[in-house]
């Protein structure tokens, strides 16, 4: 427990911790497929100092939206080191993306028209989003069984070889790109293995020559005991090369969580303690707003600076009004009392940036480095809100 003079709730970025998460991936792509780039999932934590030390580290920004693309263009990015995906480009953007020679994934038919429409030139690489059939899959790995996927042109129903007709009647028989990211429950080496085997199919299906072959992210990073860069890598490139050339095809992978996700803590202190017929109570100046953007976890990693005896069970509550702000149930640690810390571990994923000022403003965010502590986001006062809601 250290930096006990800032004032809690604040995140803390270990950039240790992000350097190595970083290095992990790098290492693995250098040693197995050197012909390989990263592309940061900016939504997972689109923190601007964030993406400001992912282009400093030569790590592209993968955004979904216009403003995410603003976003990164703000943050330092130039245009060519943007991989832009997503079904909902403007035609503004799209273009933007084009000329700025951006590794682009078509991913709807509103796009498909617009390059039919009007030709742009294309100076850098494009490619399709392919949606994947769930099937290939263990459903305990990947959900969406019955009703499948959203993402993508789908190869079952002929959509994606239209998609593919299409784009090449505009432009001849250009080395499309292929991106495969799906959503995984378990982030087990059998999906990305399973992915690789859907890819080299629609390869040879197709007669491609790929300019790359996009894997997504939705890995594991800095977690002990789960799956490591270089297996994941591996096991891509074992099923990969039965169809590519590791020279000629690029292989991107979009890490998120497996970049961010290990290296934030969020540092909160005890507010109250009540006892009611039923159970402690514990109120804290945290919330599962800032670490459960879904409201589906009910434990954390955690540490406590509290010294008292063990207590058979408290209830950690965040500081909001809704009666389900229980960030999770303790039993047998240290009694908390008032101004005691919980810190909790490893919760960088959809949390700094996702939500809005519900009852209090974001906290303020620091970055721990070799040199020292850096405040890197200040806490919005209310005046600034108001200014913001009434402009």
């Amino acid at each position: 427990m250290t930096n006990d003079y800032l004032q809690t709730p604040y995140f803390l970025i270990k950039q240790g911790l992000l350097e190595q998460n970083i290095a992990g991936f790098r290492n693995a792509l250098d040693e197995l497929w050197p012909n390989s780039l990263i592309a940061y999932s900016v939504k997972t934590n689109s923190l601007p100092w964030i993406l400001q030390w992912m282009d400093r580290h030569n790590v592209y920004a993968e955004v979904v939206s216009d403003e995410e693309y603003q976003l990164a263009e703000l943050s330092g990015y130039s245009t060519g080191h943007i991989v832009f995906n997503g079904p909902i480009k403007s035609d503004k953007y799209l273009r933007k993306a084009i000329d700025g020679k951006s590794i682009i994934n078509i991913d709807s038919e509103h796009e498909l028209k617009y390059l039919e429409d009007n030709k742009p030139l294309i100076s850098g690489l494009i490619g399709v989003r392919i949606n994947v059939n769930p099937s290939i899959f263990n459903p305990d790995d990947v959900g969406y069984q019955e009703d499948g996927f959203r993402f993508g042109f789908s190869d079952e129903n002929g959509e994606l070889g239209k998609a593919i007709a299409r784009i090449k009647a505009i432009y001849g028989n250009i080395p499309l790109g292929l991106h495969m990211h799906v959503n995984s429950v378990t982030r087990a080496l059998e999906v990305y293995q399973a992915i690789a085997k859907f890819a080299c199919k629609i390869i040879n299906k197709y007669s491609l020559h790929p300019a790359y072959v996009d894997m997504g992210g939705g890995f594991f990073g800095g977690v002990p005991g789960k799956t490591t860069p270089d297996e994941y890598i591996k096991a891509i490139k074992d099923e990969l090369t039965k169809s590519v050339d590791v020279s000629n095809t690029i292989l991107i992978i979009e890490p998120g969580s497996a970049a961010i996700g290990s290296s934030i803590e969020l540092h909160t202190s005890v507010l109250d303690i009540k006892d009611t017929a039923h159970s402690r109570i514990v109120t804290t100046d945290g919330s599962r707003i800032h670490i459960d953007p879904l409201w589906l976890k009910n434990r954390y990693m955690f540490t406590t600076d509290a010294k008292k005896p063990a207590y058979e069970r408290q209830i950690i509550c965040g500081y909001t009004c809704m009666d389900h702000d229980r960030l999770m149930v303790i039993d047998n640690i240290p009694e908390l009392s008032v101004g005691d810390k919980i810190v909790y571990h490893r919760v960088g994923n959809y949390t700094v940036t996702f939500g809005g000022p519900f009852i209090k403003p974001y906290p303020s965010v620091y970055v721990e480095m070799e040199t020292g502590v850096e405040m890197v986001r200040r806490q919005m006062t209310v005046e600034e809100y108001y200014r913001i809601e009434t402009t």
